[in-house]
């Protein structure tokens, strides 16, 4: 027994010194197969036309068990209805995103048209004010553009003392 496992040992070590039997994965260049290699040009991917990739998707369909196709067909399904769901639910989306715009412009244009229309109605009645020249009126005028109310003037400069003379020229007025 002893002169067999010798005789095989012997032959092993025969076969590793052959040239077509490349230890350690490497390549008859002394390249290790295993490496990884780090460069800038993508892998060439095998061409889909391939004789020899038809050949192997041709074996791995006849090796794979009856249950794994009827599994594949069944997402394959699965994954096609989904899509159709997405994109039936991607145009409802879009056609409701398209009718909350057009709402929402209907609503600005009316909302621009009604701003107008106050403004011309405020513009109209603040040239009538300032056109009217009834005697006796001019300091409720002036009155009205100024702000008595010492309150509301925070953040702004004192006019404390103007504020005073116009009440005092307002109560008493100047004789001509």
């Amino acid at each position: 027994a002893a002169d067999f496992l010798q005789k095989e040992k012997d032959e092993l070590a025969e076969l590793e010194d052959d040239d077509f039997a490349f230890a350690g994965g490497q390549t008859e260049t002394g390249q290790n197969q295993n490496a990884v290699t780090l460069s800038d040009e993508p892998e060439a991917e095998p061409e889909s036309n391939d004789f020899y990739s038809a050949i192997q998707d041709a074996d791995v369909l006849a090796t794979e068990p009856e249950s794994v196709r009827q599994w594949r067909a069944d997402q394959q399904q699965m994954l096609s209805e989904k899509d159709t769901q997405a994109e039936e639910e991607r145009q409802s989306w879009i056609e409701q995103a398209r009718q909350e715009l057009a709402d929402w412009e209907a609503r600005q244009a009316e909302q621009l048209e009604k701003t107008q229309a106050d403004n011309r109605t405020a513009e109209e009645s603040f040239i009538r004010e300032r056109d009217e020249d009834t005697p006796g009126t001019e300091w409720e005028r002036v009155a009205r553009f100024c702000d008595f109310n010492p309150k509301n003037s925070k953040g702004t400069k004192d006019v404390a003392r103007m504020r005073n003379i116009l009440l005092h020229l307002k109560q008493t007025p100047l004789k001509r």
